[in-house]
């Protein structure tokens, strides 16, 4: 069972089933836990980094518009 599986049981479970479901695979499978683990913690820093990166282009952008307004008046 791969990691998107789990995360899409979590997700869509209807009640108590896919819950219970998902809590039973993960102790028949406690190491399944130490492998996906990390990939979603460097997922979630990667995504972080690239949120950065776009506020910072933003603001590059915003300021190079505003100088450009000051200019022309």
């Amino acid at each position: 069972m791969s990691a998107q599986l789990i995360v899409n049981l979590l997700l869509t479970s209807a009640g108590g089933a896919g819950s219970v479901s998902l809590l039973v695979y993960l102790f028949k499978n406690p190491d399944k836990i130490g492998e996906w683990f990390p990939k979603i913690r460097a997922s979630w820093y990667n995504g972080q980094a690239e949120a950065e990166k776009a506020r910072k282009a933003y603001e590059k952008i915003r300021k190079a518009r505003t100088q450009r307004r000051e200019l022309e008046h």
